[in-house]
């Protein structure tokens, strides 16, 4: 398939670039896309036009996240003796990251200005003591992160297209960092990522003293200081209970994850009747804010 030198925003998605369009429409946009040859356009559409609600998204990106420090390894270099310079300003940190990743998303990984993006992730890491191995768990929880919180909630946000473009999309990036020895498809990588966390994940004091940051800075920065108790307690309702277990992290409320369940529920036929920006990016919000 010929590509725009733009990427995958080059093709029918900036004819519609600043219009709207509702998620049931842009849901059949993405039926009629091949989630191997244009798994950049379907990935874009999924998470940045369908699902790219900004505090959905931190959230999402908050548990992944979550998931990674529980291995020690990874949270020794982020804590970096409670000095880490992703300690020091973690709305910096987080936003960058987004940021990054928004970019990925908009310009995908195989246009120039994607791997320009790429290239500089990996710059930014090239600092840090992260392993490959490393690496390749931490692509893992971002190409499952979306589906293992709607399977812990009860319900299933993306379809099996969805799923299949996503990891397409983030072994692409792989590709571009470059990142090799990855398990070949995305059944055998998900076994992988279960296996690595089961050997692995334990807990830390760094580990959980970042957690503890990070959810900070996604309660601050969402809700007024009365809400703020039932914002920690909707993250910890996000999280499954072998997460929330080696972080030593309390359980939530049973009437908070009732509530959070059904909110989730809801959200998916909402967000089908909304009309959505087409063009909508993940870097519209954060980056604004680096």
């Amino acid at each position: 398939m010929k590509r725009s030198p733009e990427g995958p925003r080059g093709r029918a998605a900036n004819r519609n670039a600043g219009g709207r369009e509702l998620g049931y429409a842009i849901r059949r946009r993405i039926a009629a896309l091949d989630p191997v040859e244009d798994n950049e356009e379907v990935t874009r559409l999924t998470f940045e036009v369908l699902y790219g609600d900004p505090i959905a998204v931190h959230a999402a990106y908050l548990i992944g996240f979550s998931r990674q420090v529980a291995v020690p390894g990874i949270a020794r270099v982020i804590y970096q003796g409670g000095n880490g310079q992703n300690l020091r300003d973690v709305a910096r940190r987080t936003n960058d990251t987004l940021t990054l990743f928004g970019a990925f998303f908009r310009w995908g990984h195989s246009s120039p200005r994607g791997r320009a993006a790429i290239a500089r992730m990996e710059q930014i890491h090239a600092r840090f003591a992260i392993t490959d191995e490393q690496k390749r768990y931490t692509l893992a929880t971002l190409i499952f992160e979306t589906e293992r919180i709607g399977r812990h909630l009860g319900f299933d946000p993306l379809t099996i297209q969805q799923r299949e473009a996503s990891c397409r999309f983030w072994c692409g990036v792989a590709e571009q960092m470059p990142l090799g020895g990855l398990p070949p498809t995305a059944g055998e990588l998900w076994r992988w990522m279960l296996e690595y966390e089961r050997e692995h994940w334990r807990y830390t004091d760094e580990g959980r003293q970042v957690v503890d940051r990070f959810f900070e800075d996604w309660t601050t920065r969402w809700f007024p200081l009365p809400a703020r108790t039932l914002a920690r307690q909707t993250l910890l309702a996000l999280m499954d209970d072998d997460l929330r277990a080696v972080l030593h992290l309390e359980n939530p409320s049973r009437p908070v994850t009732w509530l959070l369940r059904a909110s989730a529920r809801a959200y998916l036929p909402l967000t089908l009747i909304r009309p959505l920006p087409t063009d909508r990016s993940w870097m519209d919000y954060f980056a604004r804010r680096v």
